[in-house]
């Protein structure tokens, strides 16, 4: 590998992290959010077993176990909360998918 393409696969490597980073703190804060929302006892708990897992399978434990708890009250600034975290987890999203296609043409363009 030469320089260049060493330094391309580190640049779409930083990206990629700082994308799967933002997107894992989006989810422990909106499922934080959620949780206070339904009444649920230890929000904070619930973030991190949401962000937590392989193949998200924390957050899938979260959704499934919410059923039971509907929504008991949300303010106003709470849905507005969730709304930005929502778009904030979307740019990470695009942060995530342009570090791996960099990565991609990186490593495959040797």
């Amino acid at each position: 590998m030469e320089n260049k393409e060493m330094i391309a696969a580190l640049v779409g490597s930083a990206i990629a992290l700082v994308g799967a980073f933002d997107i894992t703190c989006q989810i422990y804060k909106m499922t934080k959010i959620d949780a206070r929302s339904r009444g649920l006892k230890h929000p904070k708990l619930w973030g991190l077993v949401a962000m937590n897992g392989n193949n998200s399978s924390g957050l899938l434990l979260y959704l499934i176990g919410r059923k039971k708890y509907p929504v008991i009250s949300m303010s106003e600034q709470d849905r507005t909360e969730m709304e930005s975290r929502k778009k904030k987890a979307g740019v990470g999203l695009i942060f995530l998918a342009a570090g791996a296609i960099g990565l991609i043409l990186s490593v495959t363009l040797l």
